[in-house]
């Protein structure tokens, strides 16, 4: 493969989402427009091979081949080459956990269908061929495909023997085809294929097709019954993902050989590892990546030569495993922590009141979290749950003093566990158990114990010792290996419990302050202090000064700029709890009644509220009919995801249609006109306020320690829900429009821009100004490369009536200078009817200290050009705000 210069870091990236409608070659147009906006690298969704018709890439089915529905190598080298022009490269994001299997075209899967265990691919799946009780399913493979009980299907003459040019044979199911085991083509050749496919009306006609069925290594089963007998692991509880055995050194390398070699050739520059807590061993596969990158490019492993990033959910105060050879997460945590720098921690329990008092529930989230994670493992991970207790119990009786277990309460037992698991999972392998794995498990069998009193205490302590390695106490190499491999499939089950029970349902049931419910967040957290996000952020420069900085993702369920609106909420608590009460009152007469219960319910009444404000557009050609679309489709995937009245898998269209009926109803000018009239001055009011958030956090991301990550089309203001609401398609003819003449504007205003600021602060609704300042400092980085990547974080020191109301921080290298400020809490701020907090009106005797060394010249104000002159106090410089923050509501001064 030979060697190359190594790629520079990223400076910053800009997420991209490729499917069908936005190929290489679209890519490719946009990426003159990237380089002028100040971009590094450009961060490409999956492109390898994809199930056909894939709108996001994730359910790849041949991870050597590029996607051929996003265009050709050619189109592909292009892109590459199109990048090296403008000083870019690309990161991927990379699918190591599954491929897609609900297709005809994955070989792999179609082999161990045809062949079973004998398939040389057998083993690269993760396949418990004697996972099930039930002798029937021992080393078939169960495939919950049919939309009817399988009987249903197959004497209704859906099931249809077939055989291809080639003479192979395969039963069909409408678009799907399903190989036969060479070995029973006999059997085919006793009987026609007219006569093996049946008469529907007569049942005993389809016998010998069902006995054929009988004899392959899958069984084809109703969809329903997979939760419960699924023997393969998938991605979460999607069907259509297989999982791979990726601890397998030859399943790592026959999936990975293609995207190594882009890579060696300079290609690409880097990978983001989605879900890697999927994976049997993280950590063993992320060395591995790191070890045949260094082979391939003649590098030092231990120097971490590829630049990875990895999609790890960490709770509050979890730590990205510090021995992980990656350059930090994708930055969900850095999202949830600059979020909760804009909500007014003071008024949580005001807060916390207006919701109870509106939906007449009390519950604290951590109970919502329970008991949702119960439901998750009665019904999604069912047969996982199962399988696990299996393994445990075959365990528990190879020893005396476990003999008395009995797979009923082991099975209750390990439930409960692992819906008290405080994080997504533990990383115990062969390497050993770490102290945060033994914190976690005692921790989550510490809460198991107390939430059942009437459970002896033994048997959660026979499974945490089971977990934890410690029993038997001289235990063989044998029963270790065992162990070890209990606690692993255990890991891989916590995790996707915690992602569907609590992102994927509790998220939308506790609905108190829904900006707080975000990927990696924690609903009952209330914001964050000033010092404790300068901790996180010192901290991430001294260990993580590579991760992504994002604000809005793929799968944010909410975009920056939603969150950035409800933020402002958490300053008004009595006039929100006004507002929704007097909502509530007008649009009494739109909602339906359904067994005695309002339809919708309280909370979803809130849920709703809550939604329009963050939502509403500020161009009034986007309300109407496009706003009812959004906020439907949003609704309908909101209740079903709660699981409360409605389901996925068992919708419940009456309560539905009642719900839609009255979103309809609120937003029709004729029959909502009272409501609109009403909230429509508070929700603009509001989303002033939000704007001035939005850029606030912006500066953060794009200043702070980090690489800053752009999400597509959120250089512009971004309203977006939950997907597919944040995957519509972007206008970049109209951003390329908008930069060139931003460019042009600050040509022309010289070294003064100040009036330049001003007015793209008044016409802020049209979006330049946060073209603007995302410009502005994307270009200042890449001019400066290691200032924000390496440069020395220090926290600025406010001091005044308006302390609480600025975050600063300085960073410094190689003699060079930034200081980042940003006003919070900006509500009090703009009580005197400014249109921004800035100038002597907002910051009047607010003062900021920083210990640094004093420059010679002095500052420059990078959005209005505008020189700052600090003053030297006890050897700190300060810097007044009312003049700093004179002309433009952030600022950004190099020295």
């Amino acid at each position: 493969m030979g060697t190359h210069d190594v790629t520079p870091l990223p400076e910053s990236t800009y997420r991209v989402q490729f499917h069908a409608g936005f190929t290489f070659r679209d890519a490719t147009a946009i990426i003159p427009y990237l380089a002028h906006l100040g971009v590094t690298h450009l961060y490409a969704s999956p492109y390898l091979k994809a199930k056909p018709g894939s709108t996001h890439g994730y359910d790849v089915i041949d991870h050597c081949a590029l996607n051929p529905e996003l265009g050709s190598q050619a189109d592909y080298d292009v892109m590459v080459e199109a990048l090296k022009l403008h000083g870019m490269s690309h990161i991927l994001d990379m699918v190591p956990n599954h491929v897609g299997v609900a297709t005809n075209d994955n070989k792999w899967w179609n082999d161990v269908l045809a062949h079973g265990r004998a398939s040389k691919y057998a083993d690269y799946f993760d396949i418990a061929w004697r996972g099930s009780p039930r002798p029937e399913l021992h080393d078939k493979l169960l495939l919950p495909v049919l939309g009817k009980p399988y009987a249903r299907a197959l004497e209704s003459g859906e099931l249809r023997l077939a055989s291809d040019d080639d003479g192979n044979f395969a039963v069909h199911y409408y678009d799907r085809r399903f190989p036969i085991d060479p070995q029973t083509y006999p059997i085919i050749r006793q009987h026609s294929l007219k006569r093996l496919n049946g008469h529907v009306g007569h049942p005993a006609s389809f016998d010998a097709l069902d006995d054929l069925l009988n004899c392959q290594h899958y069984r084809l089963a109703y969809w329903r019954v997979a939760s419960d007998e699924i023997n393969y692991r998938r991605f979460f509880d999607i069907n259509d993902l297989a999982a791979l055995a990726m601890e397998r050194p030859e399943v790592f390398e026959a999936t990975h050989a293609f995207v190594l070699r882009l890579l060696a050739e300079g290609k690409l520059a880097g990978l983001r590892i989605d879900h890697p807590d999927g994976l049997y061993d993280p950590r063993q596969y992320l060395e591995r990546l790191q070890l045949h990158y260094a082979a391939a490019v003649s590098a030092d492993p231990a120097s971490k030569p590829l630049y990875v990033v990895v999609e790890k959910i960490l709770a509050a105060d979890e730590p990205l495993p510090p021995d992980w050879p990656v350059h930090g997460t994708s930055g969900y945590d850095f999202l949830n922590k600059i979020n909760g720098l804009f909500i007014q921690r003071e008024n949580e329990d005001a807060l916390t009141r207006v919701y109870d008092r509106f939906t007449g529930d009390p519950s604290p989230f951590p109970d919502i979290v329970y008991c949702k994670k119960l439901l998750i493992l009665d019904t999604a991970f069912a047969s996982e749950l199962q399988m696990l207790a299996n393994r445990l119990a075959r365990l528990a009786a190879e020893h005396r003093s476990s003999r008395d277990f009995t797979d009923r309460g082991l099975r209750h037992a390990l439930r409960e566990i692992v819906a008290c698991f405080p994080v997504y999972r533990s990383y115990i392998s062969t390497q050993g158990v770490h102290a945060s794995d033994i914190a976690h498990v005692e921790t989550a069998v510490e809460e198991a114990i107390r939430r059942n009193p009437n459970v002896d205490a033994s048997i959660f302590h026979f499974i945490r010792d089971t977990i934890l390695l410690r029993i038997p106490p001289n235990m063989t190499e044998a029963e270790r290996g065992d162990r070890i491999k209990f606690a692993a499939k255990f890991q891989q089950l916590t995790a996707p419990v915690t992602a569907k029970g609590v992102e994927d349902t509790a998220f939308y049931v506790y609905n108190r302050f829904t900006s707080l419910n975000e990927v990696g967040g924690d609903p009952g957290l209330f914001g964050i202090s000033p010092d404790d996000l300068h901790q996180y952020l010192a901290n991430r420069q001294a260990n993580w000064p590579h991760a992504l900085s994002a604000l809005s993702t793929h799968d944010t369920k909410r975009s920056e700029d939603v969150r950035a609106r409800l933020n402002v909420l958490s300053e008004i608590p009595e006039e929100w709890a006004a507002a929704v009460e007097r909502w509530s009152r007008i649009n009494e007469s739109h909602r339906a009644e359904m067994a005695g219960l309002n339809v919708p319910g309280p909370n979803e009444e809130y849920l709703l509220y809550q939604t329009l404000v963050g939502a509403w557009p500020i161009d009034p050609a986007d309300e109407g009919e496009p706003l009812l679309s959004r906020i439907l489709a949003y609704m309908e995937k909101a209740l079903r995801e709660a699981k409360v009245f409605t389901h996925w898998t068992d919708p419940n269209a009456d309560y539905e249609q009642a719900v839609q009926t009255f979103i309809t109803r609120i937003l029709d000018p004729r029959s909502g006109g009272d409501f609109l009239a009403d909230f429509r001055p508070f929700q603009r009011r509001i989303s002033d306020l939000g704007l001035i958030n939005s850029l606030a956090q912006t500066v953060l991301r794009l200043t702070a320690p980090g690489a800053p990550d752009t999400y597509r089309g959120s250089e512009l203001w971004d309203f977006s829900l939950v997907d597919p609401d944040n995957r519509r398609p972007v206008d970049y003819a109209r951003r390329q429009r908008m930069l060139a003449e931003l460019q042009s504007g600050f040509t022309k205003a010289g070294e003064d821009r100040r009036a330049l600021a001003r007015e793209l602060l008044r016409s802020k609704n049209d979006g330049r100004i946060k073209m603007y300042v995302t410009s502005t400092l994307l270009t200042h980085r890449r001019a400066n490369p290691g200032l924000f990547s390496h440069g020395r974080y220090t926290p600025g020191q406010p001091t005044g009536p308006r302390a609480d109301h600025v975050f600063a921080f300085a960073r410094e290298h190689a003699g060079g200078q930034a200081i980042v400020i940003v006003p919070r809490l900006v509500h009090s701020l703009t009580r005197d009817e400014t249109d921004a907090p800035h100038g002597e009106q907002a910051w009047r005797g607010t003062a900021l200290q920083f210990e640094l060394s004093p420059t010679p010249a002095p500052y420059h104000n990078v959005f209005t050009g505008a020189q700052v002159h600090p003053t030297n106090v006890s050897g700190r410089i300060m810097l007044h705000l009312a003049q700093t923050i004179a002309d433009f509501p952030v600022a950004v001064l190099v020295g």
